[in-house]
C-alpha cells in the first residue's frame, strides 16, 4: 500500500478550505485527523486520511435533511433564540 504524507499547502489541494488555526483546532477536538512529526518543524498528514475526512464531510452533507429556512439565530448576547431565520427572509 502506497502512503503519502501532505504538507499543510497540500491540504488545500486535497479539498480542505481551512487555514492552519482552525485545522489545529478541529484536529485538538477530534474533528480532523492527527498529524505526523517529520521533523524538527515540520509536519503532515496521512493523504488517505484527510482524503477519507473530506469524503465523510461531502458524505454528513448528503444525509442532512434541507431545511434552509428553519435554523434558529446563533447565541449571541442579547439575541431571542426563538428568532429562526425564515422570519428574516
Amino acid at each position: 500500500m502506497s502512503r503519502k504524507l501532505l504538507l499543510f499547502p497540500e491540504l488545500r489541494d486535497r479539498g480542505v478550505p481551512f487555514g492552519r488555526r482552525h485545522v489545529d483546532r478541529l484536529e485538538a477536538e477530534g474533528k480532523f485527523p492527527k498529524r505526523v512529526p517529520i521533523g524538527m518543524r515540520r509536519v503532515g498528514w496521512v493523504a488517505a486520511e484527510i482524503d477519507d475526512w473530506v469524503n465523510a464531510a461531502i458524505s454528513a452533507r448528503a444525509q442532512q435533511p434541507e431545511n434552509r429556512g428553519s435554523q434558529t439565530a446563533r447565541s449571541i448576547r442579547g439575541c431571542d433564540q426563538s428568532v429562526t431565520i425564515s422570519s428574516f427572509i
